[in-house]
């Protein structure tokens, strides 16, 4: 039998928990194994029994020291345990403000997407809206003309060195008036302007404004060019052409004086409503007088018209008459192309 030991019994249950302690139980039977092994050694060895207390008493202290490393690693345990606990729940606990964060994030999100899908619709409203007043603004200035006066810039006003200038007043109207409604009047004289507006797409001449039964053009602005008076004399032609058809389309007895002059102008736009792209010189009084002296389906030139067209078109010469503010003109009437 083995000698007994000084050391108290420690229960080791009471100092570690039940898993703890099964796994140190593990560990001093496999101490106690060892010792078996060592008592078998010292029997076939013959070692004193002072010398086997001496081992018991070394194994003993051997004990008691992984006793206080279990109880310390225990202790550390359940600090570690608690620590994790803690851990844990405030991971939870944060694990819910995240989902709550993000509730909220995907609730802005979607009022954002909305909130984009209407400012896109306004985007949409705006470039339509925007475009048909571009184009009513192009209905009523010349493109380049159009582009600046959005840009900013004010007292548009260029000088021209050269153009022309064609003013037509519509023969007959007036007497028409008192046979028909003021309704039917605008109507006719609408269908017969639009003619007149459908041919600018075809002549590089800008139409001015309306005034009335008066339609005036003029060529040269506001882009120069060296052939203006050719392409308004071409445009008075094709006016009279579509006058033409116009009379035989309605029945109406209806004729056009058309005034032509030449000569330096200024074109721009004054004021700050109701823009309107005019000229102004003593060019465009010159052609006014053309056309109200002039006559009944005839084109009435100036001489300076006709100095430019001569080698071109047919003149008949009207001679020398009194033009209020001018006094006497030599002025011609144009008859046709000269290749026809």
């Amino acid at each position: 039998m083995y000698p007994s030991t000084p050391y108290t019994y420690v229960n080791i249950s009471s100092l570690l928990g039940s898993t703890a302690s099964d796994n140190l139980a593990d560990m001093f039977k496999g101490e106690l194994e060892t010792v078996e092994q060592y008592h078998r050694t010292l029997n076939n060895l013959h070692i004193t029994l002072e010398e086997l207390r001496n081992e018991y008493r070394t194994l003993g202290e051997r004990y008691e020291q992984l006793l206080r490393q279990a109880a310390k690693l225990t202790r550390i345990g359940d600090v570690a345990q608690r620590k994790l606990i803690n851990a844990k729940s405030q991971l939870t606990e944060q694990a819910k403000v995240i989902e709550r964060a993000n509730a909220e994030l995907q609730e802005k999100n979607e009022r954002l997407r909305e909130s984009l899908e209407e400012i896109n619709q306004l985007n949409l409203t705006l470039s339509i809206e925007q475009a048909k007043a571009d184009t009513l603004l192009l209905n009523i200035l010349p493109p380049n003309i159009a582009a600046r006066l959005k840009e900013g810039e004010e007292n548009i006003a260029d000088f021209f060195e050269d153009a022309t200038v064609v003013f037509t007043d519509i023969v007959g109207f007036t007497n028409l008036a008192s046979l028909v409604s003021a309704t039917t009047i605008v109507k006719l004289l609408n269908m017969l302007f639009s003619r007149f507006d459908k041919l600018l797409d075809y002549y590089p001449v800008e139409k001015i404004k309306t005034i009335g039964d008066s339609y005036m053009i003029a060529s040269g602005i506001p882009t120069p060019r060296a052939d203006h008076a050719v392409q308004a004399a071409a445009f008075t032609f094709a006016m009279q052409n579509e006058l033409q058809r116009f009379v035989a389309e309605t029945g109406y007895p209806v004729s056009m004086r058309i005034g032509i002059h030449s000569g330096p102008v200024v074109a721009g736009i004054i004021g700050t409503r109701k823009f309107v792209y005019d000229l102004w010189g003593d060019t465009v009084n010159i052609a006014s007088r053309m056309e109200s002296h002039g006559q009944p389906g005839k084109i009435h030139c100036s001489e300076a018209v006709y100095e430019r067209l001569c080698d071109i078109y047919e003149f008949e010469r009207r001679g020398a008459i009194d033009i209020k503010g001018k006094g006497k003109m030599n002025t011609y009437f144009l008859i046709g192309n000269k290749t026809q």
